[in-house]
């Protein structure tokens, strides 16, 4: 009771709509800036139908924008100490890592929805980005960095391991046009690769959707 009379407003809202394991707060996540909860209380109400009834997994997650550099600097790689990046991931201090950290690839700051039960697998990824136009303009493939920080976070406040069983398929691209992945949250870390976008036969390969904001 005492944790559910230091949220705000909306963050109670939120929690009562959606349920305690579904809200990450700024205080769960100790992060020092308010933000706003940019979704209206019907928004929050349709997820949780999702939910119970879709076999969804939307949460709203307070997070910083951090990139995936940024998760690697501050979580690092020692599976000793969790979460932690997966040692081999994408070689993010290697040559491929340099290339792509001169694009920033970092995304607003705020609360977001995301959708944490990972569709649209054995799909490339041009017909994935089909499908999710198909549903509507509100909602969006999310940013792997988004996916990364939301998914160490939640396991830093509730040791709960998302994406333990398949990867989220992200925006960034490298120079021959290879689409990164992330996920395959196991005990070694959490793992980063990439993909050719055309691939359609991996069933890992999935996408965790974002509802665009609304104010």
């Amino acid at each position: 009771m005492a944790e559910i009379d230091l949220l705000s407003e909306t963050e109670k809202t939120a929690v009562a709509t959606l349920g305690q394991s579904n809200v990450l707060t700024q205080a769960q996540a100790k992060g020092e800036v308010e933000f706003p909860i940019r979704y209206s209380e019907a928004t929050l109400r349709a997820c949780a139908h999702a939910n119970e009834e879709e076999g969804c997994d939307w949460r709203l997650v307070y997070l910083r924008g951090n990139s995936l550099w940024d998760e690697e600097e501050r979580v690092g790689i020692n599976p000793e100490r969790q979460p932690c990046f997966h040692d081999n991931s994408w070689q993010l201090r290697g040559w491929i890592g340099r290339w792509l950290k001169a694009v920033p690839r970092k995304f607003e700051p705020g609360y977001y929805l995301i959708d944490f039960n990972g569709r649209f697998g054995r799909t490339s990824w041009p017909n994935q980005e089909k499908a999710i136009r198909e549903l509507g303009p509100q909602f969006q493939r999310a940013h792997e960095a988004m996916v990364t920080e939301a998914a160490l976070r939640i396991f830093e406040a509730t040791r709960l391991r998302l994406l333990f069983w398949c990867y989220h398929w992200g925006y960034s691209v490298d120079y021959l046009s290879n689409r990164v992945y992330a996920g395959f949250f196991h005990a070694e870390g959490w793992c980063v690769d990439y993909s050719p976008p055309l691939w359609d036969r991996n069933d890992l390969l999935r996408v965790c959707l974002v509802r665009t904001f609304e104010s």
